[in-house]
Parts: C-alpha cells; sequence; structure tokens
C-alpha cells in the first residue's frame, strides 16, 4: 500500500508541475524526459550519469533527485509509474485533467483511511 501511494503521489508531483491548468496544456516533452529518466535510474544510473545526459536532464534538472530516491525506494514500482506516464502522455488535455483529478481522490481516500484505521 505506502509503494502505491508513493507512485501516486510522484505521478501527481510530475502531472502538475508539468501541467498548466489554465490552457489544459501539458508539457508532454517533459514528462517523457522524465520516463527516460526514470528508465535509466532503473537501469542502475547513478544521479550524476543522468544529470550529465542533456538529452535526458535538460529542462527537468530540478525533479532528478526526487526520481532517484523514488527509483531507489521503490523499484518494484517504477515500470507501473512509468506505464502510468506513458497512459497519461496518450490521453488527450481534457482526459489528463481528469487523470490528474482522479489521482488526486485516490490520494484524498488513502489519508481519510489512514486517519480512521487502528
Amino acid at each position: 500500500m505506502k509503494e502505491l501511494e508513493e507512485l501516486i503521489r510522484l505521478f501527481n508531483y510530475i502531472t502538475t508541475k508539468y501541467m498548466d491548468f489554465q490552457w489544459s496544456k501539458s508539457r508532454d516533452d517533459l514528462i517523457s524526459k522524465t520516463i527516460k529518466a526514470l528508465r535509466a535510474f532503473n537501469e542502475g544510473k547513478t544521479l550524476e550519469e543522468v544529470k550529465n545526459n542533456k538529452e535526458i536532464s535538460f529542462q527537468i534538472e530540478d525533479s532528478l533527485e526526487t526520481l532517484k530516491k523514488f527509483s531507489s525506494e521503490h523499484p518494484n514500482v517504477v515500470e507501473k509509474l512509468i506505464k502510468a506516464l506513458s497512459i497519461y502522455l496518450k490521453s488527450p488535455a481534457p482526459c489528463k485533467t481528469r487523470l490528474i483529478s482522479l489521482m488526486e481522490v485516490f490520494l484524498e481516500d488513502m489519508a481519510s483511511t489512514k486517519k480512521h484505521s487502528f
């Protein structure tokens, strides 16, 4: 359950960071780079190696440490996050905002469940 919650949190962090809600425009290029970075970390690349690869790191440098930490702490769900982000990328703009809203509902539900569990 903890890994799923962390996956949803990171999905939300990435998608909201690269989304202009006023115009319903997503920076799909930066989300694609995020996926490439996650794959690189999952394959054992170091933070420095990914930072030095400007094809991947340009414009997402400030997220690399978070991505590396997630990949290190939750290696079993990195592929699931990549799949979720890939689905997001293939979705039209209105669906992207709905996916973000859905993930927020899941996070609220998880928080509520934690609050009421013994």
